[in-house]
């Protein structure tokens, strides 16, 4: 079970914007300092005690990324190496498999739309993201951003200062090939993009990078939601040569799990049940979250999306065209509850499983719930469980440069002290420097020999 974390506000928010690389890793250390200490010195040895992980031939860090690195090394009183090689450890194994929906009016019933996004991953990376893991982010001549994630490696934009909003999950294919990566695409989307339309034609054009995964390798794959101060609401699903725009117009509502439900699935190579047992869950969750949708609409808003994140009831509807005839009381499949629990790490342990009892902490613990709302610039934030978490509204509109009033009741993240250098490079992207790039490196290699032992076993 994963530690509660508290209430979301005693966490503040930061904006980076500063004068130099080496403030940046300081202001990262002040965030999540002794938080990740532990967990990056772990880190560090599993590193140390697997030399292949580091490339001793890649040249050294420029000078900005290393004075990043030696700003967060000197606030967690560790080593630049030390922290080098915990980062490499710690990119190679994320994993993510998330639940999420969108919703317009008149589905939602106060006249704004609503994102929502339950961020499943091992609870380890909690540890490096901290309990509050969103930041603006602002460069020259770009839209400033939310992001979600650890500053000092990689960010997810979840919504821009032009309203442009976007929520992410992770999904295997088989289709893959060289591109810009889901990280990079998703960026540029929040740098540049002020409509769902115009993100569409960075996705669309790409190139896009995807990896062949079905486990740890999915980080790297995404599905997307989106949507704008138009009212445009669309699902993006695509592979390396396939690409698929699900357009929300009559129903206004969607749901979105770890496969692809719009583009076909012979393109993509993405997986079902009756190729990949570790998917069943997503094909539950994914049914149980529309039937809520449908259950709700007209009535939902932050009090009942939270009830709806929260949700530990399976749906095996979807499940029956692969021949898998369950009622709901039956022993669940793993990651099967929209509210992810390891309700089935005792079983997996009692029985000697080890490695699925790995995987089902791995994939079946919601880290972060996040519901966000274009209109007011307020993103919804539960850390942990949202069953059992306080949820609390946070105002990003200041932060932001957005135009716009506070809602009622949203807190205002606290403004950091110190400033930091805005044209930061972020891993997975053309401007993470030699030290984002390095890692990136060791990311791919590490999952293509985790993945190539996945595929091996896969007639075709």
């Amino acid at each position: 079970m994963a530690p509660r974390c508290g209430p979301a506000m005693r966490h503040p928010g930061v904006r980076l914007y500063g004068k130099d690389h080496r403030e940046l890793g300081a202001r990262a250390a002040l965030l999540y300092g002794d938080r990740i200490k532990l967990t990056m010195r772990m880190l560090s040895r599993v590193a140390r005690g697997r030399p292949w992980l580091i490339d001793p031939g890649k040249p050294a860090p420029g000078a900005e990324r290393l004075a990043e690195l030696e700003g967060l090394s000197r606030g967690l009183s560790m080593g630049v190496d030390e922290l080098s090689a915990a980062g490499s450890v710690a990119q190679s194994l994320a994993m993510a498999a998330c639940t999420n929906f969108g919703a317009l009016p008149p589905v939602t019933g106060d006249g704004d739309a609503m994102l929502s996004w339950n961020f499943d991953a091992a609870p380890p990376i909690r540890a490096m993201f901290g309990r509050f893991p969103l930041f603006v982010r602002e460069v020259d001549g770009t839209i400033p951003y939310l992001c979600m994630c650890f500053p000092a490696f990689f960010g997810i934009g979840v919504m821009n200062a032009e309203g442009l909003c976007c929520v992410v999950n992770a999904v295997g294919i088989r289709d893959d090939g060289d591109g810009l990566s889901s990280f990079e695409m998703n960026n540029r989307c929040m740098e540049t993009c002020s409509t769902v339309d115009a993100a569409e034609e960075v996705f669309a054009t790409g190139p896009r990078g995807a990896v062949k995964a079905m486990t740890m390798g999915m980080l790297m794959n995404w599905n997307t939601i989106w949507t704008d101060r138009s009212g445009d609401l669309s699902v993006f699903e695509y592979s390396h040569n396939h690409f698929h725009r699900h357009r929300a117009t009559d129903d206004r509502m969607v749901a979105s799990a770890n496969h692809h439900q719009f583009l076909d699935r012979s393109l993509s190579g993405s997986f079902d049940p009756g190729s990949q047992e570790l998917i069943t869950g997503s094909y539950s969750r994914l049914a149980r979250m529309y039937a809520m949708l449908a259950a709700n609409a007209g009535r939902i808003d932050p009090e009942r999306a939270k009830a709806m994140v929260s949700d530990h009831f399976p749906d095996y509807s979807l499940l029956r065209e692969f021949g898998m005839d369950r009622e709901w009381w039956e022993e669940m499949p793993d990651d099967a509850t929209v509210c992810a629990h390891a309700w089935n790490l005792r079983r997996h342990l009692a029985k000697g499983k080890l490695m699925d009892a790995g995987m089902e902490t791995a994939m079946s613990t919601t880290l972060y719930s996040f519901q966000i709302r274009p209109a007011g610039k307020t993103v919804w934030f539960t850390c942990g469980h949202p069953c059992r978490n306080e949820t609390v509204p946070l105002y990003w509109g200041d932060m932001l440069g957005a135009d716009g009033r506070r809602p009622d009741g949203a807190l205002l993240p606290d403004r950091p002290r110190s400033r930091v250098r805005r044209d930061r490079g972020m891993m997975f992207g053309s401007d993470g420097g030699v030290q984002g790039e390095r890692l990136t490196r060791v990311w791919m290699s590490v999952t293509g020999a985790i993945e190539d032992q996945n595929f091996k076993h896969l007639a075709g």
